[in-house]
């Protein structure tokens, strides 16, 4: 496996981890590890557009660009941390610890980032 992939897949096997991805802002996938019940494709499509509006949204208000989202649902939470020309998504159960996670995700992104450069 490739650095990012193991990336991804050593996220996906942290406690309330559901999955992991990174995917390109254009919605393709590049790394996954993923429970059965998600797809790995429709989580990219969903989250490039949610990207893509919530940032025009954004641009649009002044705000400026944001790097980390945290979407919050009844039984669970996504958060997505932007880098560059990707975005990498983790899935999590509605128990998982988010600062844990945030903290791991930053980690993750690092490794990704000085992974990307290398090849």
């Amino acid at each position: 496996m490739s650095k990012i992939q193991d990336t991804v897949h050593e996220l996906h096997r942290l406690p309330g981890v559901k999955g992991a991805a990174l995917i390109t802002n254009d919605g393709l996938v590049v790394a996954s590890s993923l429970d059965e019940r998600f797809q790995g494709d429709v989580i990219a499509g969903l989250t490039s557009y949610l990207l893509m509006t919530t940032q025009r949204c954004l641009t649009e208000g002044g705000v400026g660009r944001a790097t980390q989202y945290v979407l919050t649902a009844t039984h669970g939470k996504t958060l997505i941390v932007g880098l560059e020309d990707s975005s990498l998504v983790i899935v999590l159960d509605q128990f998982a610890d988010l600062a844990q996670a945030r903290s791991e995700a930053q980690e993750a992104a690092q490794r990704i980032r000085r992974a990307s450069r290398i090849s």
